[in-house]
């Protein structure tokens, strides 16, 4: 299958993964109404034709923060790439410099954000960060991206409660123990609690409640 957009990489993953893992990064919470609409505002996106200008030399560089990247595209936060790939967000990582661009890391990663930085030192890394209950963890969880490179953090504050995750609760979804969500690993006694995106039996910490 010849990979020429974004929707036949798709196709590939959805034939590839197994169909728990396919429809948790597919999916949206409840009707997936949100997901949907997000959809639709990016097809609405147009670009100005510019008729006949000299477009000999072709430059999508720009700059965030100051920072230069190569096109104004950057790579979100989302969890578990370990699910769909051995080395997870680790190849992510190493994609995202390759291309000079922007990977804001998850707090949810199935690979801890040292693990993250060492794959690409070079690379132009964000945090994506929720506001906890306890906010010791998040003071600890910022000052380790902040002394490993990380440059920004993007803030998670609107889900002060989850929305139903229908395929997951249907799949009775869980990481495979192999997997962890290695940011907290060691930092806390894991047990089984329904939180955040899965109200599934995923290992979670019961001092992880958002706001």
């Amino acid at each position: 299958m010849a990979m020429v957009c974004l929707d036949d990489f798709e196709e590939y993953a959805k034939q590839h993964l197994s169909k728990s893992t396919w429809d948790y990064y597919e999916a949206g919470a409840d009707e997936c109404c949100t997901r949907d609409d997000n959809l639709q505002a990016y097809k609405r996106i147009r670009l100005r034709p510019r008729i006949l200008r000299d477009v000999s030399i072709n430059d999508t560089r720009t700059s965030v923060l100051g920072r230069e990247i190569s096109f104004p595209v950057g790579i979100a936060p989302t969890a578990f790439h370990c699910l769909a790939w051995h080395e997870g967000e680790l190849a992510t990582a190493r994609a995202t410099e390759a291309l000079n661009t922007c990977y804001i890391a998850s707090t949810y990663a199935t690979c801890s954000v040292e693990e993250i930085a060492a794959a690409a030192p070079n690379g132009y890394r964000w945090f994506q960060l929720y506001l906890y209950r306890d906010r010791k963890l998040s003071e600890q969880i910022v000052h380790r991206v902040e002394a490993l490179g990380y440059k920004a953090l993007v803030l998670t504050v609107d889900v002060p409660y989850t929305g139903k995750r229908r395929n997951d609760i249907r799949n009775q979804f869980k990481l495979p123990p192999h997997l962890k969500v290695k940011n907290f690993e060691g930092m806390f006694q894991v047990k089984q609690f329904l939180i955040f995106e899965l109200e599934s039996a995923l290992e979670c910490i019961d001092t992880l409640h958002l706001n």
